[in-house]
């Protein structure tokens, strides 16, 4: 069920009996830029560590343990060219416990001391938090060097992207970091509360009317909604661009990027969870059974697609000497796709394992939670799980190769260990 807070507020409760706890979650939502993604990462962590009223960490963490042990956390995500923060509180339901009948009350009274009452002062952040905060990032932001399998996809992402906001993480960037101060950092924080679009998000055994009492106290202004959809097309390019880095690593990283024409809200969309599943997705795909099992030329191989940026990214993990032939291998993966070279029984399988997987978020309050807002922001609409079973279930083997025929090369990344001197 929705319920209109404001223009450009509304909530959405998804009653169910699945769950002990009951999951909280504001998400603001904005247009996708690099500096402003970096401020409102900063701007995340620092709202969760303490408060006007809970000035410290401990004291933040002392009412959470009187609210029997509700946990808090934040995020930022980017959906295409749209950038998401999420503050979520999760909180034991009280008809599971005695004498407090009030704790969900609670429980959005202390996520509005989060959101709305920050540790701020003459209209800047408490110094020695910012500072804190603003050191630990940029540890952070160095750290995804450290991580070669993350690092290559970081480097893949960059050439796909190329001259884009896009090739950014949707974290935003170190380079944006320094810039930012406790004052401009309070301007963001402004601009967020009052301009960004809002979902607020209840999954739980909950009362629908005693949901809408609880709302009717937000202070939440009236804003402009986001009401477009947050889809990127990948720029394309006739001449495939190819980057090798020397590092150290004791494995090769090498990554393909393609164009796809699947879209979350497309007809496209199903034949590309399918296309996914046959050629990269699961330990029976095409490239894992081919590239590291038959011929042990990697020791991994996957796919991922994006229905957001429309792309889909090929990793493998392999020995130095073997890029050419893991290269080779995987396109003429794709060939076969294109052909229609997979086998009835493994259509079928694959569409099993997907049912499977989907049905597997169900059991999980946040999984649940996130197809809500999903399909929200993604479709404008609810998509109820019936749907998508049945547009899996419907996707024919002639679709599948129609969409493997539109992926186009656009892009390689190649990181390699240093080549030992001959003994």
């Amino acid at each position: 069920m929705d319920l209109q807070i404001a223009n450009g507020v509304q909530a959405h409760i998804q009653t169910t009996n699945k769950f002990k706890t009951v999951l909280i979650e504001y998400k603001f939502r904005t247009l996708y830029e690099p500096e402003t993604a970096t401020a409102r990462t900063l701007l995340k962590n620092i709202l969760v560590t303490n408060t006007k009223k809970y000035a410290s960490q401990k004291a933040l963490d002392n009412q959470m343990s009187w609210l029997y042990g509700a946990s808090l956390s934040s995020g930022s995500q980017r959906y295409g060219d749209q950038h998401v923060v999420t503050f979520r509180l999760n909180v034991v339901n009280d008809r599971y416990i005695g004498g407090d009948d009030h704790l969900l009350e609670e429980a959005f009274s202390f996520l509005r001391e989060i959101i709305h009452h920050p540790n701020v002062e003459n209209k800047k952040f408490h110094q020695k938090t910012f500072d804190r905060e603003k050191i630990n990032l940029k540890h952070y932001f160095g750290s995804l060097n450290d991580d070669k399998s993350r690092y290559a996809v970081m480097k893949l992402n960059q050439l796909l992207f190329k001259g884009t906001k896009q090739r950014y993480l949707g974290m935003g960037s170190e380079e944006y970091l320094d810039e930012i101060t406790s004052q401009s950092l309070y301007q963001t924080y402004q601009s967020m509360i009052e301009s960004d679009t809002v979902d607020v998000l209840v999954s739980g055994d909950v009362s629908l009317k005693r949901i809408d009492e609880i709302l009717k106290k937000e202070s939440l202004q009236d804003r402009q909604a986001l009401l477009e959809f947050p889809f990127v097309t990948l720029p394309t390019r006739d001449i495939v661009e190819k980057v090798e880095e020397v590092s150290e690593v004791i494995q090769g990283k090498l990554l393909l990027g393609f164009h796809s024409p699947a879209y979350y809200n497309e007809s496209t969309y199903f034949a590309g969870i399918v296309f996914n599943g046959l050629f990269g997705g699961f330990p029976h795909s095409k490239l894992f059974q081919n590239v590291r099992e038959k011929e042990s030329l990697a020791y991994s191989a996957s796919s991922f697609m994006d229905f957001i940026r429309g792309t889909m990214v090929v990793q493998t993990g392999i020995a130095f000497d073997k890029k050419d032939q893991v290269e080779e291998i995987v396109l003429e993966q794709l060939e076969a796709m294109k052909k229609g070279d997979f086998s009835d029984l493994l259509f079928v399988q694959t569409k099993d394992m997907l049912i499977n997987h989907y049905n597997q978020n169900d059991d999980s309050q946040s999984g649940s939670l996130s197809k809500v807002y999903s399909n929200r922001i993604l479709r404008g609409k609810d998509f109820s799980d019936d749907e998508w079973l049945a547009g899996v279930s419907q996707v024919t083997k002639e679709e599948v190769m129609n969409l493997a025929g539109q992926l186009t090369l656009q892009a390689l990344f190649f990181l390699k260990g240093e080549e030992l001197p001959n003994a």
